[in-house]
């Protein structure tokens, strides 16, 4: 196949290609030019004039170095493990919350059957009638009717004609569940209006405790369910979440519930053993405890300072900046003689505040800032640790004894061995458009010099009319051109102009200093196709809010990463990776990694630290739990249907 054709160019045709370039954009998130892929690597063109200054949001900016995009050359390569796109139309990724169907918890085919004595005779009928009031979740109904039918409908809650003493336990840790950041009339067995006096709202009537029992049925499961595995299914709250907890099975559940004497002690047994669940369930009752977060010293009041200046009050507003989740614990650590200084990160840090108390963001320490950090913000922490340690009932029971932790919102890796934190380092996740997904893996390969395969998009986005004006463009960047029949030619030997926006040829860019994937990369293969590896844009590290990428997580520190995962010593590292050779070492034994979002998270002293919501998916919780406590509202004020 003959690939290049020859074509003539005027001088103005030249000259307007070249002017071509001068509509990029600016971006506001850092002042600086809005560039191409590769300008961003080797520099621009000295032709390039200055850009035209367009408004964005920082998160909708996708120019900078920061792009990489999904490959579909997978193919001609040994292994493609590029940047991957947004999914088109995935966005915030960020759902309104609809909640499972619900199906009546009857079966009308049993109504032909016989119970041994009144009292389950009624519970038959009851579980008979075609329209029930109590509704539960579809993977719950048969279950529930096996058990019933199973036990030859005998009552599981009652003792003669009222609740009996395991009810009372379960109605009573139900009550007790607001302690772990959920609500408990969620658990309330329909048909009462409250926890108290149950005994009195029941009376005797055979009715009315054959529905009370079967009620306590549901909302026992209910509650065992939810405790061992969260409210929510992750996936009805954003796109990105491919996560599935571990909830108890309903039938294990049903089965232990049902007979068991001590029914709060296998509940409290369901619930999350995580450490960090326990520190944020002292760190919860410990706010509701106090009107005023006691952990906060009000700022005096003084002149403002802008950046650059001095004030005795700096060292308590970079605490506070710190402990709000506005500046990383890198950043808050600065030299005893710099104590008092309001430098560039604080200043970017009192930006972000003043921005999310809809103040004018000037980075100063005025009055109405301080205003604001003296205000009591506990509601507000006791809100994030409910959101979070609902998060923390979705994380798999066992996260094992050595592991690879990413929480995204503190834009951070942590090494654990033991429940003992061996490593951290600073990373750089998706931005909101092109979020990092949140799931669970096996880190397997760590790749020394790794080759990137250039996806499609970037070839067709980036390089395509560059190439149409110099085909030799790649050539001079010392990227290789892969033809559809696998053979590597010089694109400077292809006609470019001649295809679409489907050229058929793949492009790969060889392991070096300015390789997109930088010296190393990690992988643990999964369907975003996302992993974890080095950049060469360095600088990015220094801002504080790192979500830059299309979906791979950036480390700062990518050779003692690998120093931690293949138990190498540093030597040894360095010498692999300084010989510039591809190689892909396998992992002794696999590593899992859990890629997460908390905005409250324990430090390595057990304080709670906060962190910003970055994606809104705190705001995408608050409402849905504000849809359940409406769909409880309108099912409290209907009554059970009467025979």
């Amino acid at each position: 196949m003959i690939y290049k054709l020859p074509v003539k160019l005027s001088v103005a045709v030249v000259v307007a290609s070249f002017a071509s370039q001068t509509v990029l954009a600016d971006t506001i998130a850092d002042g600086k030019k809005d560039k191409g892929f590769l300008e961003s690597l080797f520099g621009a063109p000295k032709y390039q004039k200055k850009p035209r200054r367009t408004i964005l949001p920082w998160w909708r900016n996708d120019g900078g170095v920061n792009i990489i995009y999904g490959s579909g050359f997978g193919r001609y390569f040994e292994e493609d493990y590029s940047d991957p796109e947004p999914i088109p139309g995935k966005g915030m990724g960020n759902l309104a919350y609809v909640a499972p169907k619900q199906v009546s918890l009857s079966d009308p085919s049993i109504s032909k059957l016989f119970a041994s004595d009144i009292q389950s005779q009624v519970i038959l009928t009851e579980l008979s009638i075609l329209k029930s009031a109590i509704r539960v979740p579809q993977e719950e109904r048969q279950p529930i009717l096996d058990l019933y039918r199973n036990a030859g409908f005998k009552p599981l809650w009652l003792a003669g004609n009222a609740p009996s003493e395991r009810a009372k336990a379960v109605l009573a840790f139900a009550v007790k569940t607001s302690e772990d950041g959920l609500e408990p009339l969620a658990y309330l067995p329909v048909g009462l209006t409250s926890f108290k006096d149950v005994s009195a709202q029941l009376g005797t009537d055979p009715q009315k405790l054959a529905q009370f029992d079967i009620a306590m049925t549901a909302a026992a499961l209910k509650l065992a369910r939810e405790i061992s595995g969260g409210q929510f299914e992750p996936s009805r709250l954003s796109l990105y979440n491919d996560i599935t907890p571990e909830r108890v099975n309903p039938v294990q559940a049903l089965k232990v519930l049902a007979w068991t004497p001590f029914p709060e002690a296998y509940l409290n047994d369901l619930m999350p053993k995580h450490a960090s669940y326990a520190l944020m369930k002292a760190e919860l009752a410990k706010l509701r405890a106090s009107k005023i977060k006691p952990a906060y010293e009000k700022i005096a009041e003084g002149k403002s300072v802008k950046a650059g200046g001095t004030d005795p009050r700096i060292s308590l507003i970079r605490a506070r900046m710190q402990d709000l989740g506005f500046l990383s614990n890198e950043e808050r650590t600065v030299a005893p003689e710099l104590a008092n200084k309001l430098d560039a990160d604080l200043s970017a840090a009192l930006k972000k505040f003043q921005k999310s108390v809809k103040l004018r963001q000037t980075g100063m320490l005025d009055a109405a800032t301080v205003k604001n950090l003296n205000r009591d913000t506990s509601q507000r922490d006791i809100q994030r640790l409910v959101y979070n340690m609902e998060r923390l009932r979705w994380l798999p029971k066992n996260l094992g004894k050595r592991f690879v932790f990413v929480n995204q919102p503190a834009f951070e890796v942590r090494v654990m061995d033991h429940g003992n934190e061996v490593w951290r380092s600073n990373v750089i996740v998706g931005r909101p458009l092109s979020q990092t997904s949140a799931f669970h893996d096996e880190l397997e390969t760590v790749v020394f010099n790794p080759s990137w395969g250039v996806p499609q998009s970037i070839i067709v986005n980036e390089y395509l009319g560059k190439l149409r004006r110099n085909p030799s463009y790649l050539d001079r960047l010392g990227f290789k051109v892969i033809a559809p029949n696998g053979k590597v030619i010089p694109s400077s030997d292809i006609d470019w102009s001649a295809y679409g926006d489907r050229p058929p040829f793949g492009v790969q860019q060889p392991p070096g200093d300015g390789n997109a994937l930088g010296e190393l990369k990690f992988l643990f293969p999964n369907k975003h196709d996302i992993y974890m590896h080095d950049t060469p844009t360095k600088n990015l590290f220094a801002e504080s809010t790192r979500a830059f990428s299309h979906g791979c997580i950036r480390v700062q520190n990518p050779r003692e990463f690998a120093t931690i995962l293949l138990g190498w010593d540093r030597a040894k590292v360095d010498a692999e990776t300084d010989s510039h050779q591809s190689q892909a070492v396998a992992l002794s034994q696999k590593v899992p990694v859990h890629i997460t979002y908390f905005t409250a998270w324990p430090d390595s002293s057990g304080k709670i630290n906060y962190f910003n919501d970055i994606y809104e998916r705190d705001e995408a919780m608050g409402k849905a739990l504000a849809t359940l406590a409406s769909a409880r509202e309108a099912v409290s004020t209907q009554k059970l249907v009467q025979n």
